[in-house]
């Protein structure tokens, strides 16, 4: 699998076990190994259903929160501060929300 590397502007999607955020990567270091991202704002699609059918609209939040991640040696992005194995994670393959509605 290629790995794929990370650019200011490109949207990410960050995520605690099931559930998924929106963001957009702010700041990249030269070496490609941290990135800053921002969360972004999200609201329902038409013909959403929180059970069965979860879309949104992104769009980006220039006030919103920011966090940092790392390349670790084990070839995983964490958040800066974190444990390497922490249960929350960053998927380059662009945004999508999602909450689980078993919780």
């Amino acid at each position: 699998m290629d790995q794929i590397i990370p650019e200011e502007g490109m949207g990410v999607t960050l995520g605690i076990g099931s559930d998924r955020y929106p963001a957009t990567i702010v700041e990249v270091n030269e070496k490609k190994t941290r990135l800053v991202v921002r969360m972004d704002k999200y609201k329902p699609a038409p013909n959403y259903d929180f059970h069965s059918n979860q879309k949104y609209e992104f769009e980006e939040n220039e006030n919103g929160t920011q966090c940092a991640f790392s390349l670790r040696k084990n070839g995983r992005w964490s958040e800066v501060g974190s444990s390497r194995n922490s249960g929350f994670y960053i998927s380059f393959r662009g945004r999508d929300a999602y909450q689980d509605p078993g919780f």
